[in-house]
C-alpha cells in the first residue's frame, strides 16, 4: 500500500519531529511512503532544513526504515550549509532518534565527516558517530 507525499509530511508533523515524538497517526506495518521532501522552519518561518528520502517503510508503530536519506541544513542567509546523507537509516518515533550502521556522510564547505554508524537525538541535535569515523578538513571552500 502506498501513501501520497502529504501523508508522510503529516507523519512528521504529527509525531516524528521533536514536537511530540510519541504521538501521531498509526500506519499499518509495511506501509510505504515514497519520494518525500519535508521542509523545516524556525519560529520566524525561516527555512532551516529540508529532509528528503526515496522511501520510508513502517516497520513497527515506533520504527521507520528510510532509504536514501538526504538532509539539507540552511544558514541564516538561506543557503545550504550542510548536507547529511545515508543510504539506509532508522527513525525511532518514541525516542526521537535517527540511527544507522550502514554509513553516513556529513558535508560542509570545509569539512567532510564519514562514519559507519550514528545515533542521533533529533530533539537535542546531538549524537554519536561511531565505527570508522573519518574527518577531513580543508582550509578553503571549493
Amino acid at each position: 500500500m502506498q501513501f501520497p507525499k502529504a501523508v508522510f509530511i503529516y507523519i512528521f508533523l504529527s509525531g516524528v519531529l521533536p514536537l511530540s515524538a510519541a504521538n501521531g497517526p498509526e500506519f499499518p506495518i509495511g506501509s510505504v511512503i515514497q519520494n518525500f521532501a519535508l521542509p523545516q522552519t524556525d519560529a520566524s518561518g525561516r527555512k532551516t532544513a529540508v529532509v528528503h528520502g526515496k522511501r520510508a517503510t513502517v516497520v513497527s508503530p515506533n520504527q521507520l526504515k528510510i532509504e536514501d536519506l538526504k538532509v539539507e541544513l540552511f544558514n541564516a542567509e538561506g543557503s545550504i550549509e550542510t548536507t547529511i546523507t545515508a543510504t539506509r537509516s532508522d527513525f525511532w518515533r518514541k525516542e526521537n532518534r535517527l540511527t544507522t550502521d550502514s554509513g553516513i556522510i556529513v558535508k560542509r564547505p570545509t569539512l567532510l565527516i564519514s562514519s559507519n554508524g550514528i545515533d542521533w537525538n533529533v530533539a537535542e541535535s546531538n549524537g554519536t558517530l561511531y565505527n570508522r569515523v573519518r574527518v577531513v578538513l580543508s582550509s578553503s571552500a571549493p
